[in-house]
């Protein structure tokens, strides 16, 4: 039999036909089996900041704001062109005075940093972490300064500055006043509710969330805050400093004012609270627009545990929040965090709420970005090169996986800028910290 050039005999088309089919088979399958790493494409590195001078265990944060990059440690903030990683400035704080905390108004492209007299560490000196400074994040110039009030509770008002929404909120004199975030200019004193403190803060474009230290009888030693004061929550009006609402943090099962507690979104409020102290017990509370408070989600539920240190790997938007808990397991000492959406409303999970619904494909998360309706999240499994994957906040479905480099080295937050990935360091305990890459598709 004569075969034209483009012909392929039966027997031979039977056998492509079945290795063909075998492999898109094992693809299919891969897809969906733990460690296939080698299916997805890998990330190159675009630009690379230069490794940082020896690094020390007091690194600050890391934001991103319009085509800046600023990095804050505790002798200096340093600003990054976002689109090649040059440093563009940097603002190093007078004499020895030492960066104590720093927040940032990203959309006006102010940083607020609190720093000590004298570059002593010590909360309890007179001079310490008691100097606010608004700070222009495109050019690192200082645009105003502000006087703040020594804490007298340091765990309950520990780092009591936010910015958001135009305005820088201070604790000043036990009371609560903003300044226009770019020109330190009064704004307003927040009308706080009767026998009540206040603490924390997270300002948003449409409220400034606190944490309020309330009531209590047992005060022998005529402290400001009763020994037995309970963890209250308030919203105030950005323009205005009016009182919205304020409720109980914990509804009926109060919680004292000296748990840890933490605002993980302004806007809807959410906080993260133990039941007492650092407990691992408790819950992530949140509230509706007019402060009726929503079903807790607890730390420990079939979707496993969140533990202290983790509590702050979340993210949150008006209808969903997104913890990423390690569930039970006998089978692994390791510990493996899932991701995980629930509804606000309800406080049940909506996807990834148990371990067999598993939406990391066996990796583990480790850093997660909330944008644009997406979930960015970077994930490593057992020794593998991180990975990012995405995944539609709405079904939790995957739209893409991609590998990075082997030598990412740690990481403490990620941003989406055009397009590219830009990992953040700034936590680091071991010398030659690289303070920011960039990775894009190739």
């Amino acid at each position: 039999m004569t075969t034209r050039d483009n012909e392929v005999p039966s027997g031979r088309r039977t056998r492509r036909r079945t290795l063909a089919r075998t492999g898109m088979a094992l693809v299919a399958l891969c897809s969906l089996a733990t460690g296939c790493g080698f299916w997805n494409e890998t990330m190159g590195v675009v630009w690379d900041t230069p490794a940082d001078r020896k690094a020390e265990p007091r690194g600050i944060g890391a934001w991103l704001s319009g085509d800046t990059l600023v990095r804050s440690r505790f002798d200096a903030v340093t600003g990054y062109d976002a689109a090649t990683g040059k440093r563009s400035w940097e603002y190093v704080p007078p004499g020895l005075s030492a960066v104590c905390h720093a927040t940032a108004d990203t959309a006006r492209s102010v940083l607020v940093l609190v720093r000590d007299g004298d570059g002593a560490s010590s909360p309890a000196k007179d001079t310490s972490c008691t100097t606010a400074v608004g700070i222009d994040m495109k050019s690192g110039r200082e645009l105003w300064q502000a006087a703040l009030s020594k804490p007298e509770q340091l765990r309950f008002q520990e780092s009591s500055v936010s910015a958001g929404g135009g305005v820088a909120v201070l604790l000043q004199k036990e009371e609560l006043r903003a300044v226009d975030v770019r020109t330190g200019k009064p704004r307003w004193k927040a009308a706080l509710p009767k026998d009540c403190v206040p603490g924390r803060t997270a300002a948003g474009e449409r409220q400034v969330a606190a944490l309020l230290a309330c009531g209590g009888d047992h005060n022998p030693w005529d402290e400001k805050i009763a020994e037995d004061a309970e963890l209250h929550t308030a919203a105030f009006d950005p323009a205005t400093g009016a009182l919205r609402w304020s409720v109980p943090l914990g509804g009926r099962h109060a919680i004292g004012y000296n748990a840890s507690a933490v605002f993980v979104s302004a806007d809807p409020v959410v906080v993260a609270a133990s039941e007492s102290g650092d407990s691992d017990q408790g819950a992530y509370f949140s509230f509706g627009g007019d402060g009726r408070p929503n079903p807790p989600v607890d730390f420990s539920g079939p979707y496993g545990e969140i533990t202290f240190h983790d509590r702050l790997m979340a993210a949150a938007d008006d209808r969903r929040l997104y913890v990423m808990p390690a569930p039970r397991t006998k089978r692994s000492r390791a510990t493996r965090r899932h991701l995980t959406a629930f509804d606000l409303a309800t406080g049940a999970p909506v996807w990834g709420g148990t371990p067999d619904d598993d939406r990391l494909d066996g990796d583990s998360g480790y850093r997660l970005l909330l944008q644009d309706g997406k979930l960015t999240v970077l994930t490593s499994h057992r020794g593998d090169p991180y990975r990012v994957r995405v995944l539609d906040t709405a079904t939790g479905e995957q739209r893409d996986i991609r590998d990075l480099p082997d030598d990412i080295d740690s990481v403490d937050k990620i941003f989406a800028y055009q397009g590219r990935l830009i990992v953040a360091r700034y936590d680091a305990y071991a010398t030659g910290s690289r303070p920011f890459t960039a990775y894009e598709n190739r």
